[in-house]
């Protein structure tokens, strides 16, 4: 499921214990790449995605679950992939199929992502991971599946990711503005 992350930010500012008890699974936040950034691969596939991405002003937030029952995966764990039998699903050509799996080990509460073979790499912080072979995941993560840059949250991070979000775009919002009037460092 996406959210809006402008809905949830707005909602956080009013009355955070309110995303408290809607969110309360781990999250992706997929956000547009900077403006000239060209994507890395060209290997795609194209199924008559709709192509719903985030933008600049307004990343996607989706959540690390299993969907509602009556969607069947052959692959245990939550499943993220570009069709729509995924649990997370990322419109993104360069997304495999199925992706990559996330998967929460009872005992301790840690996340773990393993890459399911695709096409173009799973990365978990800038390492490439090797199909199959799960990685643990702790409160923030840096994740790229082919081009597509997301960064996994438990709660806690996501919080604190909200408050750095908010706060580094009023500040390029803030210089872009001084820009456009002529302000310059030298004036």
């Amino acid at each position: 499921m996406h959210l809006k992350f402008s809905a949830l930010a707005s909602q956080f500012l009013d009355d955070p214990h309110s995303v408290r008890h809607a969110v309360r699974w781990p999250v992706l936040v997929w956000e547009a790449p900077p403006m000239g950034v060209r994507p890395l691969f060209t290997r795609s596939t194209m199924t008559g995605l709709s192509l719903r991405r985030p933008t600049l002003a307004e990343p996607l937030v989706l959540e690390v679950r299993k969907r509602p029952q009556g969607v069947t995966t052959p692959v245990a764990g939550v499943t993220l992939g570009r069709t729509p039998d995924n649990d997370i699903i990322v419109e993104d050509p360069t997304v495999s199929r199925v992706h990559a799996t996330f998967s929460e080990e009872k005992h301790t509460g840690v996340w773990y992502l393993a890459d399911k073979g695709s096409h173009n790499g799973t990365w978990h912080n800038g390492t490439l991971l090797i199909p199959g072979r799960p990685t643990p995941l702790f409160d923030r993560a840096s994740l790229r599946f082919g081009d597509v840059l997301a960064t996994f949250l438990d709660f806690s991070a996501f919080n604190r990711f909200i408050l750095d979000w908010l706060e580094r775009h009023s500040r390029a919002a803030r210089t872009t503005s001084v820009a456009e009037g002529g302000l310059t460092r030298g004036n």
